[in-house]
């Protein structure tokens, strides 16, 4: 692969740049010697990539990537089925290679925006560090009714707006963020799906999302088929649009994966660490099953793959004790065995198994096996941590985030800033204007915090109209003019009502690491400030002292 661009890469692009790498050479491997354990290393290697698309949120590559790998599993087979024949392989080769050009060509324009971004400071929110992709394209009449005011909304929260008529051609700029479509008087007809056919080819990297879509499961499949990423109804508009495009610009940064492998077998456990170390999963192995209460304690694992038959107990009887502990009753657990009854496997399950694979099991199968159970846990659990209202960390996730944060710059000279933000005269707002309107406004800030702040920031809801935020490698005077850039707009920002709409403010108090060293202190000092912002008339940010927390 060749890259053309000449910037720091980010450990997003190095990790895709080591992804393609992998590919080209486990393709090349395969090719000069031909055996089965080289093509598995390419299925594996192409298997992560797609992983990385997915990671990235690129739909378009996503769906480049899994078919290419479709194509290379209906050769996997065993030994005795390679090297394959030449001319299947010179077309898997041709389809290798379409792959990593239209990657390279769909990357490029990404990487020549950032160049451009970096020479017009101006064009970014207060400095390169604090920048988000911003453009959206609106795919509409220009006659539609909800053309102004959507393009109204979206550029409150920092977004540039283009919008072209159906059948028209799009920009000849770098691919957006996002293409929202909003249907004719007609709905989605042949014409609308074409057009979002050869979008989806000419830009893969971005989201497309449908607006006004009726609950038809054939106009939702066409549009599925057509390239769409979301369908979204008529009644959901406002709050889902805004909603699912702020979330896009929230990295989905996380800890490895990390799965627990209860197996007595040196030779399978080496089999299983292999596969799942070609997709970044953490494993740990253990051979005795009664270590198991031990290791979840210690590991605190995501999953755990479980032979069925080891000394001392069979893992039926191991998943049972664990079921009986309330903090793993909902942990998956996979069985792993070469048991082909069918009754014994259905036993298995219905005694606190989640999924059983027969040995011995495609590397490919149980990476995906793995990361599937892992993905649905892990979005179980993000929905037990993050406010329901604002999509937030909620009070308890923000305040243990931010003291592993600290805890983890206990010896580092990195800056951290904690501040406190309350909404003013709230209350006011909800005896006014009814509970609905209030809760529209709480979620207008937590849409422009999202917006406005970086990934590697901390984000929650603490509770009513409060929030707390926690901004990493920033010094006072960074944070104070972040946050003081978001005030402002915050307090411009109109928020509909039955009688026409209303303006809401906020004041905030910050103090920084290591002028205070624990999570609890950074707090406290914040909302101090917080409170003094309040005495001083509101609409403010007021840093904290040494001397009145001392007071």
């Amino acid at each position: 692969m060749k890259n053309e661009t000449t910037l720091p890469l980010s450990p997003e692009q190095r990790s895709l740049d080591a992804c393609l790498r992998a590919l080209e050479g486990r393709w090349q491997d395969y090719r000069a010697r031909g055996n089965f354990e080289h093509f598995v290393e390419f299925t594996l290697a192409l298997d992560n990539l797609t992983e990385q698309m997915n990671r990235l949120r690129l739909p378009g590559l996503v769906r480049q990537c899994e078919g290419l790998e479709n194509a290379a599993l209906a050769f996997f087979g065993d030994e005795s089925t390679h090297p394959i024949a030449s001319q299947e392989a010179a077309a898997l080769e041709r389809q290798v290679e379409t792959l990593l050009h239209t990657i390279d060509n769909a990357l490029a324009p990404q990487a020549g925006a950032e160049d451009r971004n970096r020479r017009h400071p101006s064009l970014m929110p207060l400095g390169a560090q604090w920048a988000k992709p911003r453009a959206i394209w609106l795919v509409a009449e220009e006659s539609h009714a909800w053309v102004p005011g959507l393009v109204e909304q979206l550029g409150f929260f920092g977004f540039r707006v283009c919008r072209f008529g159906w059948g028209e051609p799009s920009p000849d700029e770098a691919s957006p963020l996002v293409a929202l479509f909003i249907p004719p008087a007609h709905g989605y007809a042949a014409a609308q799906l074409q057009h979002m056919q050869q979008l989806r080819r000419e830009h893969p990297t971005s989201q497309l999302f449908c607006l006004s879509v009726p609950k038809s499961l054939d106009v939702t499949v066409a549009l599925m088929r057509a390239g769409a990423d979301a369908a979204i109804q008529a009644e959901q508009e406002t709050v889902t649009v805004l909603g699912r495009v702020l979330d896009l610009l929230q990295s989905q940064e996380q800890e490895p994966y990390r799965v627990l492998v209860v197996e007595d077998s040196p030779t399978a456990v080496a089999m299983i660490q292999r596969s799942l170390s070609q997709h970044g999963i953490d494993s740990h192995p253990i051979g005795n099953p009664q270590l198991l209460l031990a290791a979840v304690e210690q590991y605190r694992p995501d999953l755990v793959l479980m032979d069925m038959y080891m000394p001392h107990c069979t893992g039926v009887e191991a998943t049972r004790v664990l079921r009986q502990l309330a903090d793993y009753q909902s942990l998956p657990v996979v069985y792993l065995s070469s048991e082909t009854d069918m009754g014994m496997q259905v036993e298995a399950l219905r005694l606190g198994g989640d999924q059983f694979l027969t040995k011995p099991c495609n590397p490919v199968l149980l990476a995906a096996v793995v990361k599937t159970k892992i993905e649905r846990y892990r979005e179980m659990q993000r929905h037990s941590r993050h406010d329901s209202l604002t999509g937030l960390l909620n009070h308890s996730a923000a305040k243990g985030r931010l003291d592993q944060l600290v805890r983890s710059l206990q010896h580092s000279e990195e800056p951290l800033c904690v501040a406190m933000l309350d909404i003013d005269h709230f209350k006011a707002v909800n005896d006014s204007y009814g509970h609905p309107v209030g809760d529209q406004v709480i979620r207008s800030l937590a849409w422009l915090l999202k917006g406005r702040l970086r990934s590697s920031d901390i984000i929650g809801r603490y509770g009513g109209e409060e929030f707390i935020v926690v901004l990493r490698n920033a010094g006072l005077d960074e944070a104070e003019a972040v946050l003081d850039s978001i005030r402002g707009d915050f307090a411009t920002l109109p928020h509909a009502h039955a009688a026409g709409t209303l303006q809401a403010t906020f004041s905030a108090g910050i103090a920084c690491f290591p002028a205070w060293l624990t999570g609890n202190d950074l707090t406290h000092a914040a909302d101090e400030a917080l409170l003094e912002a309040k005495r001083q008339g509101r609409n403010r940010i007021v840093r904290a002292t040494l001397h009145a927390a001392a007071r």
